[in-house]
């Protein structure tokens, strides 16, 4: 058995030539926010910078030319609370001129349910075919609730190629939790986490993508003699994989809800 699974683990060498995210080690984002450029960037794009989440907002350097931003910003206010979203954008790095940008396709109340964190930018950049960098962001939303255990984060893999922005991964899903609790210690939960590895195959010049799937589920109930309910704490786990492949504009996926162990 070591001798199958030490060819396995050199056949997994050889298949991959980077990993973007393991579900099992921390996330290295960019910490940084380059505020002298931001100031530039606003007057170009016409926003205010006391209308910017300075603390949600951050910056990655793409060349000694070129700087990406995620910048989480109001876009205006009204009875409902600041409606917010956040813009992506590649600047010019010496005078903060735009080199092109577009807007997160979702926006959120700051006083809805459900909030977005900030959008973080993944330290390493990413090299999907062998003409341009990538920059991968990583966003997330769940809830205030402690009966709901919602909560997800999204990937979106973006490219600057002749000068403008391609976003080959959009939205796709990397973890995600549902559930529900009492709030004092009953629960039953279910979590996805995904790893993404680029494979050394191609589809329309771009590499394939290679995705694993590890699904938990978890259900604690205290017991309760009086009221004849047994305790429970109950463990499971699959997994399971999936390719992604270029199809000439986008790393096209069908999303998907399906529980594997929740029977909602």
């Amino acid at each position: 058995m070591k001798i199958v699974s030490f060819f396995l683990f050199l056949y997994t060498l050889s298949s991959f030539s980077q990993r973007i995210i393991d579900f099992k080690t921390d996330k290295e984002y960019s910490d940084t926010l380059d505020i002298q450029l931001l100031n530039k960037v606003c007057n170009h794009l016409n926003i205010k910078v006391k209308n910017v989440y300075v603390d949600k907002s951050h910056s990655l350097s793409l060349d000694e030319d070129k700087t990406f931003f995620a910048i989480q910003y109001i876009l205006k206010n009204t009875k409902e609370g600041n409606l917010y979203t956040t813009k992506y954008l590649f600047t010019n790095t010496l005078d903060g001129s735009i080199i092109d940008e577009v807007n997160d396709s979702n926006t959120f109340y700051d006083t809805e349910a459900v909030q977005s964190s900030p959008s973080y930018i993944l330290k390493k950049k990413i090299n999907l075919n062998t003409n341009s960098m990538s920059i991968a962001v990583i966003t997330e939303e769940s809830t205030k609730s402690c009966a709901n255990l919602y909560s997800e984060q999204k990937m979106m893999i973006l490219s600057l190629i002749n000068n403008k922005i391609i976003k080959l991964l959009d939205n796709y899903t990397i973890r995600k939790t549902n559930g529900e609790s009492n709030c004092s210690g009953n629960y039953k939960i279910e979590i996805v986490e995904k790893s993404i590895d680029i494979t050394k195959e191609k589809s329309n010049g771009f590499f394939n993508l290679h995705i694993a799937k590890h699904f938990a589920y978890e259900e604690i109930a205290e017991e309760n003699l009086d009221e004849g309910i047994k305790g429970k704490n109950t463990k499971k786990y699959k997994t399971e994989s999936e390719k992604l492949t270029f199809n000439g504009e986008n790393y096209h996926f069908e999303k998907e809800d399906t529980f594997r162990f929740l029977d909602w």
